[in-house]
């Protein structure tokens, strides 16, 4: 630590400026974390960006694009490297050292500053006229204190930029447009998770979908879009999400998948669902490797209004299912459903029906 630099980056030290003509003031609380660590000479300051961070209390990116900015400037430029493996061995865990410009001085101090600042920096005010001098001979403006879009009348501008003789008027009144917005609206910080729906009857992204060998290019096509256009309103995609889900599509309908089976498979629980595209290719990839189950599966008979509609199943007296005998879809468990209820008929047939001779208990020895 040094207060030569100290004083040097806190006071006379030049800060990379912004747009609006005011020093940037993540560069200029880099450079001080960084003067912190240099010699009285500048040279020497190598901290880690995660100390700059804490100095700063800014971002990592941020402290990078700062350094980034004071090197561009020739405020601070790449230092030895041999300082900083002198005193720290290891390679992995080595910063980037600096050297601080302390030549350098800024050119925006006013004539109580510099005298001010001529006590403790013996010459300033010489430095600060040769750097002036400097910059006029190439051609650069001076950084100023004022704001860059205020016009001398001292009335401001609606748009701060550098004043160029065009468009102002001294009653600081902007003249109304004839037509047309003067500015475009101001666009939502949060855009929709959704994308806007594709046009309607919009089928130029099947026609690009190669033909099979064996033939069927027509159908091919034709079953593609009828699978995307049957995934109703709920499942908004865009022309270019449309034309990526054509090749999977077409893969499932290959692998077995009729159109109507397919569309009813991929639309199925669209509730909750943020991003449509994602999920149907998700859909697309596992259905192209599991293809439908080439078997019927049996019509379900109209419900008997005694079982239970979901399983088609009754219970017996003491609670245990068993396949409905009237409305079961299978015909085999249907008629395995009749005969233990016939069953159960019959046992409590036999259970309700009176003893016709009395009951013979068998005979224990020793009894009385």
């Amino acid at each position: 630590m040094s207060v030569e630099a100290q004083s040097w980056a806190l006071n006379i030290a030049p800060v990379p400026v912004d747009s609006n003509g005011k020093p940037n003031d993540s560069c200029a609380f880099v450079l001080v974390g960084l003067a912190n660590h240099a010699g009285p000479d500048g040279r020497g300051a190598f901290p880690s960006v995660k100390t700059l961070v804490r100095y700063t209390r800014k971002s990592e990116r941020t402290v990078q694009n700062a350094l980034a900015r004071l090197e561009a400037e020739g405020v601070i430029r790449p230092c030895d490297p041999d300082i900083v493996a002198a005193h720290i061995k290891r390679a992995d865990r080595r910063p980037r050292g600096w050297d601080l410009a302390i030549e350098r001085v800024r050119t925006d101090l006013d004539d109580d500053e510099l005298e001010t600042l001529e006590a403790m920096f013996p010459g300033v005010k010489a430095r600060v006229a040769a750097a002036r001098a400097q910059q006029s001979a190439a051609g650069v403006e001076p950084a100023r204190r004022e704001p860059v879009d205020n016009p001398s009348y001292g009335a401001q501008r609606l748009h701060p930029v550098r004043g160029t003789g065009c468009n102002q008027r001294r009653n600081g009144v902007q003249p109304l447009q004839s037509r047309g917005a003067a500015v475009a609206p101001e666009p939502s910080l949060e855009p929709s998770l959704e994308p806007p729906p594709a046009p309607a009857g919009a089928r130029d992204d099947v026609d690009d979908l190669p033909t099979p060998a064996g033939g069927g290019g027509h159908e091919n096509r034709a079953g593609v879009a009828e699978v995307l256009d049957s995934l109703g309103p709920a499942w908004r995609l865009t022309a270019p999400q449309r034309r990526r889900l054509v090749k999977p599509t077409a893969a499932a309908l290959a692998a077995g998948w009729s159109p109507r089976q397919l569309a009813a498979e991929l639309g199925a629980n669209p509730d909750g669902v943020r991003n449509p595209y994602a999920v149907l290719r998700s859909r697309l990839g596992d259905l192209a490797e599991t293809p439908p189950s080439t078997s019927s599966r049996p019509t379900r008979p109209p419900h008997c209004g005694v079982c239970l509609d979901t399983t088609r199943q009754r219970e017996t007296g003491d609670g245990r299912p068993y396949p409905c005998p009237v409305c079961h879809q299978d015909p085999t468990r249907r008629a395995r459903g009749a005969e233990l209820e016939a069953a159960q008929s019959a046992v409590n047939a036999q259970t309700a029906a009176p003893e016709s001779h009395p009951l013979r208990l068998p005979h224990i020895d020793g009894a009385a």
